[in-house]
């Protein structure tokens, strides 16, 4: 078994993209709003607003969207198929697994308990939800916000996990991870936080799917 895997009691994971197939935030978007959204995401991509200012953004143009349809996309999401093993494999093992995520929570706790995943500690954004004429209307709430990170997300990997350890294994995908991914003991990163960490000399290990993580953590050195 890896040895940083055998010393740490907590794994962050990252959830659009890393543990759903894709990004479930942007395809919402895209899927959704009308009109120009291409904007603030470029601007929240460059740093010059921050994720919060950029959702909200998004969000307004929204339109003619009933909780049927929310629902509907909602339970359409998958998950990488091999998490499931990987989450029971690091419970048998006594770790604890906690998500971390820029995005939105109501998104990430449907999925979860579409996939009998509810007890998944989740630190992320809320989305603040309200019915108007029958359509509905959204707002970004950044609980772990924290004014003084260095990337303007919603919620501040680093100062959650802070509060629970600096020994730790981190799994993510984007730019929200890349503060983080240089805090972590070992970090395991594909698509665009797998090209940050090569341009910043970071060490990681790259991975595709949960499949290739749980073949590092089980990985028994012989000699």
């Amino acid at each position: 078994m890896n040895e940083i895997f055998k010393n740490v009691k907590y794994i962050f994971s990252d959830f659009d993209g890393t543990i759903s197939k894709y990004d479930v935030v942007h395809k919402f978007i895209h899927n959704f709003a009308k009109g120009d959204i291409d904007t603030a995401e470029r601007l929240w991509s460059e740093g010059k607003i921050s994720t919060k200012e950029c959702f909200n953004i998004q969000l307004k143009k929204v339109e003619n969207l009933t909780p049927e349809i929310l629902e509907k996309f909602l339970n359409e999401i998958e998950i990488d198929p091999y998490f499931i093993e990987f989450y029971q494999m690091i419970k048998k093992e006594n770790k604890e697994l906690i998500v971390l995520s820029d995005g939105f929570d109501y998104f990430i706790e449907k999925v979860f308990k579409n996939n009998g995943l509810s007890d998944i500690k989740v630190y992320s954004n809320h989305l603040e939800m309200e019915l108007e004429k029958g359509f509905l209307k959204f707002n970004t709430i950044c609980p772990n916000n924290n004014k003084n990170c260095l990337i303007p997300s919603g919620c501040c990997k680093c100062g959650v996990a802070q509060k629970y350890t600096n020994n730790f294994i981190y799994i993510g995908d984007g730019l929200s991870d890349r503060c983080i991914a240089k805090k972590a003991s070992l970090l395991f990163a594909k698509k665009s936080l797998e090209t940050y960490c090569k341009n910043a000399n970071l060490e990681y290990i790259p991975y595709e799917t949960f499949k290739d993580i749980i073949n590092v953590l089980c990985y028994i050195k012989i000699n």
